[in-house]
């Protein structure tokens, strides 16, 4: 897909509401294809049963929650972002900057998205290697740990060191080289 300024398009071309649909659609389609599929094992062994309705219902009315509830609390957070700054997403002019000299960092992570102002962030403090044991999530988390502007701490978490470092050399400036030497 070709833009107007003759470059192909990415997400940084898109609109918040464009950023939170596409980030939500891979699990969206995931669980509509298992309601489906729930669908079809249901009302062919349990057709006449109002049970089998029941499920299939449910299952339904929970795929837009549950595919799009990371994407919305992400939303919620750059909205937060954009009050406490004073500057709007949509307002952005670094189309044509490296991905290291813009001003937003965005990438699609962990069923939502991570939308920062370098601005924003007043300094990294530190990373950490996690374990998730959660109900919905278990293995490996890679955190940066970060103040904001009001001195309050917050944790982004990657599902990879790769990204995490990415987001590192984003906010230094740096240009992100990735290597294939094996020490």
């Amino acid at each position: 897909m070709k833009s107007g300024r003759n470059k192909e398009k990415t997400i940084y071309d898109f609109s918040l509401t464009g950023i939170f649909f596409w980030s939500g659609i891979t699990v969206f389609v995931i669980l509509l294809i298992a309601c489906i599929a729930i669908g079809a094992f249901v009302l062919c062994y349990r057709h006449s049963d109002s049970e089998g309705i029941k499920i299939i219902f449910f299952c339904f009315a929970m795929v837009v929650p549950c595919s799009y509830g990371i994407p919305l609390i992400s939303l919620v957070k750059v909205w937060k972002q954009e009050r406490r700054l004073g500057i709007s997403w949509k307002e952005r002019t670094d189309y044509d900057r490296s991905e290291w000299e813009r001003d937003w960092y965005l990438d699609c992570d962990r069923g939502g998205f991570i939308l920062c102002h370098r601005a924003y962030i007043k300094r990294i403090i530190g990373s950490r290697v996690e374990t998730e044991n959660g109900e919905y999530a278990r293995g490996k988390v890679y955190s940066v740990l970060y103040e904001d502007i009001d001195g309050k701490r917050h944790k982004l978490k990657f599902s990879c060191d790769t990204w995490a470092q990415r987001f590192r050399m984003w906010f230094e400036k740096k240009a992100y080289v990735e290597s294939d030497e094996i020490d």
